[in-house]
């Protein structure tokens, strides 16, 4: 198949002229498609013929590969492709779009989700992921660094013999795009030589560990359709099985009858599985990603295993020791809150428990008393009520100080003989070991349970106040 209905673009961007293919009505959904190392946008052609009836699909030829420019510095860094995909969207004036990448272009795509994510509509990753199988990259290394210089129908020989799954008239239309004529007849690859040779000094790719390079792919928030090839030896089962796992609102299809060259091996079933992920995504079928969605298990486990084998960088220890004061604190919180709740209980049925010993002593008269004893005896009470209580025991101390000893013996013996143990009882549950059990911050606690004893024992020492003005006396609660 011959494809003649596109136009052929150029447009600069980061001091190079990009070139780039066009199919389809610039009014329609835009998709941009990024070709695999040493080829040109051209790859995705019977793909781009196939939906320019629906779509306005653009073709990039990335630098150093089809009819763009070479970096003149060598620079071929993944960083590199992505700012020149996010200048050559500028200059297009396109808002949001539809990602296409196979094998490198993938690798492109990815990043440059990651880096511009409100810009893709959706993912589409042809033939690629996290790792690559080591024996399909040797077999690309190998077929790309072959001659360099050959006629033209022996490129189209040593293509067809590298993938049979084509006709030598599908190759043969292939190669037109990726060679170009040499002085004498002979025709060379477009894409820089340079990639051909050894110790070139070009800086390539990423230097991404293969942690980090499925965290780039574990970080993609579009909705994603990964396709391989059912022959690949490029992507593996494995991995396909295991990025859709772990990617975030991603669809796998496996298309029949092609290797890494999906787009070109089985353009049909290649577009079919793309035409019904678009049509899905247009109905709503992904869902948006919960923030509060937790990694996978297995995630987990690598990233965990991987620390252990290169130790923690520096930010993950700030920050796990930001997480761990900030826990702690919540725990001081929580816990602090619970033990003045449970002090405050226990003083209230401190406080209950005197105030009931108190109301059942009886006031009457007994037959007179050795003063003094009974001086000693109000005051131990007073200390023991009130033990953290300065003011409180100042206090007590001049209103025992003041009674009208003449008037209250009677009343204070009688209180202190009729129900002595109902007097130990109050005092024993307030006394200051227990108190000290309750926490550390009993202190604060215990001069209002102080206050509250003293005013529950204030008619056991202090039932008739002498006042030197008043001939009448009263009951005074200490506060």
């Amino acid at each position: 198949m011959v494809t003649t209905s596109y136009l052929e673009r150029d447009v600069p961007a980061n001091g190079l002229k990009l070139h780039y293919q066009e199919w389809g009505s610039p009014s329609a959904p835009p998709i941009i498609m990024l070709h695999g190392f040493g080829v040109s946008g051209h790859m995705f052609d019977e793909f781009a013929e196939r939906m320019q009836d629906r779509y306005h699909l653009i073709a990039l030829d990335q630098r150093g590969h089809g009819d763009s420019d070479w970096a003149a510095d060598g620079d071929y860094t993944r960083q590199s492709f992505v700012n020149d995909l996010e200048a050559f969207r500028e200059a297009l004036d396109i808002e949001r779009f539809i990602l296409i990448g196979h094998s490198m272009g993938g690798l492109n795509a990815v990043a440059y989700t990651n880096t511009h994510p409100q810009r893709v509509r959706a993912l589409i990753l042809v033939d690629v992921g996290p790792e690559s199988a080591k024996e399909g990259v040797d077999n690309i290394v190998r077929f790309t660094r072959g001659p360099d210089e050959l006629e033209f129908e022996e490129f189209v020989e040593l293509a067809h013999r590298f993938n049979q799954r084509r006709t030598i008239e599908n190759i043969r239309e292939r190669m037109s795009h990726r060679l170009k004529p040499l002085e004498g007849g002979k025709y060379t690859w477009k894409f820089d030589s340079r990639f051909r040779q050894q110790d070139s000094g070009l800086r390539i790719g990423s230097e991404l560990s293969n942690d980090e390079s499925w965290n780039l792919f574990r970080g993609v928030v579009a909705p994603t359709l990964l396709i391989r090839g059912a022959e690949s030896d490029v992507l593996s089962p494995d991995v396909a099985d295991r990025a859709t796992r772990e990617m975030q609102r991603t669809r796998l299809v496996v298309v029949p009858g092609a290797g890494h060259s999906v787009p070109g091996d089985n353009p049909d079933d290649f577009t079919a599985a793309v035409a019904e992920f678009l049509r899905d995504l247009d109905r709503g079928a992904f869902a948006p990603v919960s923030a509060a969605e937790p990694p996978p298990l297995d995630q987990l486990m690598e990233e965990h295993a991987a620390a252990r084998k290169r130790g923690l960088p520096l930010g993950s220890l700030v920050i796990a020791g930001i997480g761990v004061v900030l826990a702690l604190a919540g725990a001081g919180y929580v816990l602090k809150r619970r033990n003045d709740q449970k002090k405050r209980r226990v003083s209230a049925r401190a406080r209950d428990r005197a105030r009931t010993a108190v109301a059942r002593v009886p006031v009457a008269a007994l037959p007179a008393l050795d003063l003094e004893p009974v001086r000693r005896r109000a005051v131990d009470l007073v200390g023991d009520l009130s033990v953290v209580g300065r003011d409180g025991v100042e206090r007590a101390r001049r209103s025992v100080q003041d009674v009208d000893f003449d008037r209250a013996r009677g009343a204070a013996i009688d209180a202190v003989h009729a129900t002595p143990a109902a007097v130990k009882t109050a005092v024993a549950k307030v006394d200051r070991k227990k108190l000290k059990k309750r926490g550390t911050n009993a202190a604060g606690r215990g001069r209002r349970l102080a206050n509250s004893g003293l005013r529950a024992a204030g008619p056991l020492v202090a039932l008739v106040i002498h006042r030197k003005r008043r001939k009448k006396t009263r009951r005074v609660l200490w506060t």
